[in-house]
């Protein structure tokens, strides 16, 4: 079986590992940017722009999430195929710069609607294409995978510090068209750099070779379920897991801390922020450890630490005390949001494009959860029952990977046996 990754690069590998990686960071930068525009305006969008009701928000996040579910997973099967993913990374957003151009003109729900779905779930697959690109960007360079992919991660974190804000400068000064009209600007610009920027990774072959056994063949989209390891599943049920519970908090702590305690809107945009900023350098830092911790073992320590977390933003009740719990919500952000991905891209036989999507889907299925879930628990017991629920989900997600760790263990012991004395 062949590898691309060797211990010492080769000289040309060293010449593009360098200049290319910051290209890499740019161009992902600016793609996260954008995103946290659409991220933090497209309710107000709906419901000041466009005049929807609440109902017709949620069935426009229903159905926008239960699409890029189908979408991302064809596209990342369909990307393995090509020998140039830069193609598909150039393509998605594309489809975004479309989006945000319907959306500068405040068409009606059924546009929006539509657009959403289809344009908006085309550009969303950028998120699981720039990882598997990533991951061949690694194995052709000679870099290690762990520490790069949580590097730019943390360039998405960057993004969502300076879109949030950004859209809603240009939203109150401008609004919805020409904030919309620079979003599908700088989607474009992300488009053409994707592109022509970076460097060009072709290793199909290799890929196919390095990632399938010998005589077992890529899994087509409708088969690529069936290709994941038992272990691997345990590891994606915890991954769902935690992401409900980090929508849940998203969506009901600004409730929370307006309705319940009284406390200005403000005070949630500061948390948001704090939170993204210590997640940035705690990013690089579990991708330089993690490998020789153990990505299992720190996984199960965030998962840990998600369950502190959660017990006490019910308590807290204090501006104070909800921005010092910011520290704990950021790092057991930081390890979700980079360990179990390299995880899953190793351990998933196929291309890096469909395992990258199959991880990526995860978030949609969150939502989807999520949303009917608040209803349910908001409506009978209140916001501040619902931290209790995502509580909950990260002790679900703690069971689940210690049974994954003992699961381990277990083949380790068998395969030991196995062996000839």
């Amino acid at each position: 079986m062949s590898t691309l990754r060797t211990s010492t690069p080769p000289p040309t590998a060293t010449r593009l590992s360098n200049r290319p990686a910051a290209s890499l960071g740019m161009v992902t930068g600016g793609y996260a940017v954008t995103m946290a525009v659409f991220g933090t305006t497209t309710s107000l969008f709906l419901a000041d722009a466009v005049g929807a009701s609440p109902g017709l928000i949620g069935t426009y996040v229903t159905v926008c999430a239960a699409t890029a579910v189908a979408v991302s997973l064809v596209v990342g099967w369909s990307s393995d195929r090509l020998a140039d993913r830069r193609i598909v990374l150039a393509a998605a957003a594309l489809a975004g710069a479309a989006a945000a151009l319907v959306f500068s003109t405040v068409p009606t729900y059924a546009v929006v609607l539509v657009t959403g779905a289809v344009l908006l779930s085309l550009n969303e697959a950028y998120i699981s294409q720039i990882f598997a690109y990533v991951k061949e960007f690694a194995d052709t360079t000679g870099r290690e995978l762990t520490p790069f992919s949580s590097a730019v991660r943390s360039v998405f974190s960057a993004g969502w510090i300076v879109g949030p804000p950004l859209g809603l400068l240009l939203l109150t000064q401008f609004g919805f068209g020409p904030m919309y009209a620079c979003a599908a600007g700088l989607l474009l610009v992300t488009a053409v750099l994707s592109r022509w920027l970076f460097p060009a990774v072709r290793v199909r072959s290799e890929r196919s070779a390095a990632t399938v056994p010998d005589g077992v063949r890529r899994p087509r989209p409708g088969r690529v379920l069936t290709s994941v390891p038992r272990r691997t599943w345990l590891l994606l049920a915890a991954v769902v897991a935690v992401n409900v519970a980090d929508q849940l908090y998203l969506i009901d702590v600004a409730l929370y801390v307006t309705q319940d305690l009284g406390l200005s809107a403000t005070l949630v945009g500061v948390m948001a922020a704090l939170c993204a900023a210590i997640e940035i350098p705690l990013m690089i830092l579990v991708g330089r450890v993690a490998d020789r911790i153990g990505r299992l073992r720190v996984t199960i320590g965030a998962a840990v630490v998600a369950v502190g977390f959660f017990s006490l933003v019910p308590l807290a009740d204090s501006p104070a005390a909800l921005v010092a719990l910011q520290v704990l919500n950021a790092v057991w952000t930081a390890v979700f949001t980079t360990i179990p991905l390299v995880m899953v891209q190793e351990e998933v036989p196929g291309g890096s494009g469909a395992v990258s999507s199959l991880y990526s889907v995860t978030f949609p299925v969150a939502q989807m959860s999520a949303g009917v879930l608040l209803g349910l628990v908001a409506t009978q017991a209140g916001y501040r029952s619902v931290f209790w629920v995502c509580v909950a989900l990260c002790a679900l997600a703690t069971v689940l990977l210690v049974c994954r760790a003992a699961s381990d263990r277990l083949v380790d012991r068998r395969a030991t046996a196995a062996r000839p004395r």
